[in-house]
């Protein structure tokens, strides 16, 4: 059984499942969000607990593997897998960590390669190992993210901008009199009040600015390449003209297993 842990500034997402020709088939997966106070004993105990509550036995896992995008909680976490998914600290060695070195199988064609984060390389190799064919990996975390991948299999290039929540907090935090307002589609686009005018500029805003990237992305990968969304499910109502190939929050554990396999 694998464990496949993906870090990112906000959240951490946890699979355990059993590797196989068609894929994982996962027996638990489960998000938590990441804190930088705590300690690698409390993420340890935490991931434990969690995994115990679906029923799946954490030191059942032969095999762990990592993507942090976070370097403070990097040690933090390895180690918290170790302790979780193994024998201690002395399980260390068992913990692949997504990182230079690693065999991705995917070949980087930016100018300089280690800049890419590990958190869109699981995303990328996740997508172009369901869908085998050109993409554009629309990722809807505390960063909003688009990756580009070609027909080959190479990941060409990135494009990023904050996430909509992230968006939707710095207007909270730079206007006195705005209120919070549950991100959901509005009516219409000439909001009647604070509420209405918040979610039009953010969730209309966003869908023409998703629009608008993955039509550039097709024009510049010169195909019609297709959509592949993950992350946070308000992507759902963000969604590219043509919709996505599929929206799958888990992507980045189907990345990981993925590379898991590649190094083994």
């Amino acid at each position: 059984m694998i464990a496949a842990v993906d870090a990112r500034n906000r959240t951490i997402r946890v699979g355990l499942g059993d590797p196989g020709p068609s894929g994982v088939r996962w027996r638990a997966r489960f998000c938590l969000g990441a804190d930088p106070l705590r300690s690698a004993e409390e993420y340890a105990w935490t991931l434990a607990g969690l995994c115990a509550r679906q029923g799946v036995d954490p030191l059942a896992a032969d095999r762990v593997i990592l993507s942090s995008v976070v370097p403070s909680l990097t040690p933090r976490l390895r180690s918290a897998c170790a302790q979780a998914f193994g024998s201690g600290e002395a399980g260390l060695g068992r913990v692949l960590t997504v990182g230079p070195g690693i065999r991705t199988g995917m070949k980087i064609r930016t100018d300089i390669p280690g800049e890419v984060g590990s958190d869109l390389v699981c995303d990328a190799v996740g997508a172009y190992a369901r869908l085998g064919t050109a993409c554009i990996v629309v990722d809807f975390e505390a960063m909003l993210t688009f990756t580009a991948v070609n027909g080959e299999g190479e990941l060409l290039g990135v494009a990023i901008a904050p996430g909509p929540q992230a968006a939707a907090e710095s207007l909270r935090a730079n206007g006195a009199q705005l209120p919070q307002v549950r991100l959901e589609p509005p009516a219409r686009a000439v909001g009647k009040n604070s509420a209405q005018s918040i979610q039009s500029g953010i969730l209309l805003g966003y869908s023409g600015l998703v629009d608008r990237m993955v039509a550039l992305f097709r024009k510049e990968l010169d195909c019609p390449a297709v959509a592949a969304g993950t992350g946070d499910e308000i992507g759902l109502a963000l969604a590219p003209e043509g919709g996505y190939a599929f929206f799958d929050p888990w992507l980045s554990l189907e990345g990981l297993a993925v590379l898991d396999e590649r190094n083994r």
